[in-house]
């Protein structure tokens, strides 16, 4: 699990890093590169181009330390290049249809570390029927959901990892969880569960799991 820097940490880390330290450069790499990695590999389902996109992003970051803007949020900042780059680079090479292949079949996988929050069998069942109905929602949808929950992003920093405007990130976290809700209780009801899923019920779901 990516350790939660404080925004004065964020900031002391990247401006070590902007000023030539090379311990600073690898924490970099050691804290957000699996994160990336991940949020790569939703994006593009493909494993060596993530790679070498993940590989050149350091590299440039590393070669124009000196030139690159502050940042009180790493992870904000290194996402939304991470994304600029693998959308450049898939239609510089025109093999990938960008639009088709994002968050298509995204997993929200739970880490051995989320296990250990939630012990219940009831629980731990109605976090798999979510999870599961996560996965059915559109990759937009998903994407914002995985950004701003998952990540800790706030809807203006998912808005401009996306390049899409505040209204539609609200909204379209507005139609997911409204959508979420739906598939739920469906799926509740099919399952003869007695189950009620309010909706602070169902956010709190969606915080754990993608928290």
């Amino acid at each position: 699990m990516t350790p939660q820097l404080t925004p004065a940490e964020h900031i002391r880390l990247w401006n070590d890093f902007r000023n030539g330290s090379q311990d600073a450069f690898s924490q970099l790499y050691e804290l957000f590169s699996a994160d990336l990695y991940r949020y790569g590999y939703n994006l593009i389902r493909n494993r060596q181009l993530v790679e070498d996109c993940l590989h050149e992003l350091f590299l440039h970051i590393h070669e124009n330390r000196t030139r690159l803007g502050p940042t009180d949020n790493i992870r904000f900042y290194l996402f939304r290049a991470l994304r600029r780059r693998l959308l450049d680079t898939v239609g510089r090479l025109n093999k990938l249809d960008s639009d088709e292949y994002l968050f298509d079949n995204a997993e929200f996988l739970i880490q051995p570390y989320e296990q250990t929050l939630v012990e219940e069998q009831l629980i731990e069942q109605q976090k798999l029927l979510v999870i599961a109905q996560l996965n059915k929602l559109p990759k937009r949808q998903k994407e914002i959901l995985y950004l701003v929950f998952m990540k800790g992003l706030s809807y203006q920093q998912a808005a401009e990892v996306m390049d899409i405007t505040m209204k539609s990130v609200y909204n379209t976290v507005n139609v997911a969880l409204t959508t979420l809700r739906a598939y739920v209780r469906t799926s509740f009801e099919q399952g003869g569960a007695l189950w009620s899923l309010p909706g602070s019920i169902l956010i709190y779901f969606v915080k754990i799991l993608l928290g």
